[in-house]
């Protein structure tokens, strides 16, 4: 997280902290709404990074498709992402957030995991990856507690490392996890995109420029 949004972080917490219950329900079609944007806007651009730095593999390019023989892997390596949906009665804004948490949690641990295995060490790209999107999850869990709703349990490791038995695999796992981190995120900002009034919001290309 830089310095600009640590300010921004700052500064909403001593406006939520003041702010009346019924002013509290709005600040977050607006303000929380805002630094959720600017966070998943720069887990976004991070994840290119990270990916740069953490595998030399030339055949393990991000934002590639995915081969048979990857697609067998992921399905045995990588535990599948929430799928996010349209806000609709069926899918609520209290569902939305939660998977939200519970798709990015999924991922840091995933990240974490890999990281303290022997055979792909962390970088400082991956580490800086993770912080923005804790981050992230601490705003999403504030939004959920100022909107009334549950705050989303943090999920469980995976245990994947014992399945990382060579430098192949572990890259292996490491890219596949940070593409289906990218897809996932893609998604995350439409969603945060679509809160506001729950109708899509305004965006700008370079929001999805990082977007496969």
């Amino acid at each position: 997280m830089n310095c600009y949004q640590a300010a921004l972080l700052v500064a909403l917490l001593g406006f939520v902290g003041s702010a009346p219950l019924p002013e509290k329900r709005d600040s977050m079609d607006s303000h929380f709404i805002g630094y959720a944007h600017s966070f998943i806007s720069t887990v976004l651009k991070g994840i290119p990074a990270a990916h740069a730095s953490w595998i030399n593999s030339p055949s393990l390019k991000l934002g590639s498709s995915v081969n048979p023989e990857l697609q067998h892997l992921k399905e045995n390596l990588i535990p599948s992402a929430p799928v996010l949906e349209s806000i609709s009665d069926n899918f609520t804004l209290e569902i939305c957030l939660d998977r939200i948490f519970k798709g990015l949690k999924l991922h840091v641990n995933l990240l974490t995991e890999i990281s303290e295995g022997t055979k792909l060490k962390q970088t400082e790209q991956v580490a800086e990856l993770q912080a923005d999107i804790e981050e992230l999850l601490s705003l999403i869990n504030k939004m959920q507690t100022e909107a009334g709703f549950e705050r989303s349990v943090e999920a469980s490791q995976h245990d994947l490392a014992k399945n990382l038995k060579s430098t192949y695999i572990t890259q292996v796992a490491a890219h596949l996890t940070l593409q289906q981190l990218q897809v996932f995120s893609c998604d995350v900002l439409r969603s945060i995109l679509s809160f506001r009034d729950m109708t899509p919001s305004p965006s700008t290309s370079e929001d999805w420029e990082q977007c496969p």
